[in-house]
């Protein structure tokens, strides 16, 4: 059987909460999916990492920075908190331990997403996951439109 939902946001990190945050705003039934757990990326850091910009600059939607030392340097326990607090003070309904295996389009239009807990039939999805220092490009970008020096940013 297969689940559906409006929107699905693949990953609970800073991106993804923030965009659930908006579509809950904007009254846009979605489902966060996680295959760990809310901010699961910051959680692989080493024990002392902590931020190079100061805590007062950590701001998501609708929750700017909440704790005692706006001029310090959060460690990454504090980030992955900072997260958690975000994900349930703007209720996102993060489903964790579940992980996106394929995507592809539905016979019926949309998208078709393989996961650990099954098919889920979507008319959107908005891919939040992965950390930013390993970009990726999916082999569907070959077939975009080359970029155009005329627009801005080179977009096509």
């Amino acid at each position: 059987m297969t689940d559906r939902v409006e929107v699905v946001i693949v990953g609970a990190g800073p991106a993804g909460l923030a965009v659930s945050r908006e579509l809950t705003q904007a009254g846009v039934a979605h489902v966060v999916l996680e295959k760990g757990r809310v901010g699961q990326t910051w959680r692989g850091w080493w024990d002392s990492f902590c931020l190079v910009t100061p805590n007062w600059s950590l701001q998501l939607p609708g929750h700017p920075y909440d704790q005692q030392d706006p001029d310090g340097f959060m460690l990454r326990d504090e980030v992955v908190a900072y997260l958690e607090r975000y994900a349930a003070g703007c209720e996102a309904p993060v489903r964790e331990g579940i992980e996106v295996t394929s995507l592809q389009p539905g016979p019926e239009g949309g998208l078709l997403l393989d996961s650990s807990a099954g098919q889920i039939a979507a008319e959107t999805v908005i891919l939040s996951a992965g950390a930013y220092q390993r970009p990726h490009r999916p082999a569907g970008a070959a077939s975009l439109p080359a970029a155009s020096s005329d627009r801005p940013g080179g977009l096509p």
